[in-house]
């Protein structure tokens, strides 16, 4: 622990998912799920680069969700081990093969004419098809996140796990306001197509 990061009582806790692991995991969501709108519709409407700017979003908010979930406490952040005990953080590989080109995707102006491609279910992605495959991953870890809470027997653990559910819902929720948007619709009736959800939320 650290001068930015003390330990965090109960309340602490449900302050933390309630407000700041939820905030993270909306925009990413509604980032997401914007990104996979603009994916589908190809406006290409010059000035309008919705895309690029969730893309960016995305990108951020799954790193810092990344760090939260399969990092260690630091004097800078939290890790899940504030909530699952002390050295238990979760595991991605999927993270493992993205971290370097995300962190400096975000970090550093570097040389981007030949990106390295990233590993997906789907194949070799180049990063900037990435949002909508960071945030299944980040939902995977959420729900690993509240089972493993959901292991213990102690009731304030159980509370825990009931927000962080209801988070994770109302996040999906929210991001199915971009498909819903007046916007999104208008464009989809132009282009005969149907805009579907990108995330579903799963109990």
């Amino acid at each position: 622990m650290g001068k930015n990061t003390p330990p965090l009582d109960h309340p602490g806790k449900m302050k933390y998912i309630g407000v700041h692991l939820f905030n993270e995991l909306r925009w990413l969501l509604g980032a997401a799920t914007e990104w996979s709108i603009q994916d589908q519709l190809k406006l290409k409407i010059v000035g309008y680069d919705m895309q690029v700017y969730c893309l960016d979003s995305a990108a951020l908010h799954a790193r810092t969700l990344f760090e939260f979930f399969v990092g260690k406490t630091t004097d800078n952040y939290y890790g899940c081990d504030q909530f699952l005990g002390a050295g238990s953080v979760l595991k991605s590989d999927s993270y493992q093969d993205w971290i370097s080109p995300l962190h400096s995707y975000l970090m550093h102006a570097q040389d981007r004419s030949c990106p390295r491609s990233l590993n997906t279910t789907d194949g070799p992605k180049d990063l900037k098809e990435m949002p909508v495959y960071f945030a299944r991953e980040i939902l995977r870890l959420w729900r690993e996140f509240e089972e493993q809470i959901g292991n213990s027997s102690d009731p304030t653990d159980q509370e825990l796990k009931t927000l962080a559910r209801e988070k994770r819902k109302d996040a999906i929720e929210d991001a199915q306001c971009a498909v819903n948007s007046p916007v999104a619709q208008l464009h989809a009736a132009l282009k005969l197509q149907q805009l579907k959800p990108v995330f579903v939320f799963e109990g």
